[in-house]
């Protein structure tokens, strides 16, 4: 994840990130632990193995579909904020066989009286110019 879907993200990166990813799901599959839970930390880490590999695939894949660049995300072949991107949310569930699926769902808007709370030039970071509440 640090090296294929870090801080500036690129389509080709994160494709190649879920294929590896892939990957390491079948071998978690495979993988055993030996000795005691007690006092072993690779028995922890196993278990913490698969929910850090779904968090990864749901990262990567939301990361992959949001085709812009707004706070923490930056797409180095999207370099913009795209207002229609703040109309919808990324939502990852697992589908019955394990596997991660990132579906989009609208997103509601925030009223009124609460972007009132912000400054403008806060909002400016996250918002586009068309987004901007008329100050």
């Amino acid at each position: 994840m640090n090296d294929l879907v870090g801080i500036i993200r690129k389509e080709a990166e994160m494709e190649q990130a879920l294929g590896r990813l892939a990957e390491f799901r079948g071998r978690i599959a495979k993988m055993t632990v030996e000795g005691h839970r007690q006092f072993n930390p690779g028995w922890h880490l196993a278990l913490d193995l698969r929910n850090m590999l779904t968090v990864s695939e749901c990262v990567a894949g939301a990361a992959l579909l949001r085709q812009e660049s707004r706070g923490g995300h930056t797409r180095d072949d999207f370099p913009v904020m795209n207002a229609e991107w703040r109309k919808k949310l990324l939502v990852c569930a697992l589908d019955s066989d394990g596997s991660v699926n990132v579906t989009e769902e609208q997103q509601i808007p925030m009223r009124a009286d609460l972007l009132e709370l912000f400054e403008v030039d806060e909002l400016s970071k996250y918002l586009t110019e068309e987004e901007l509440p008329s100050t």
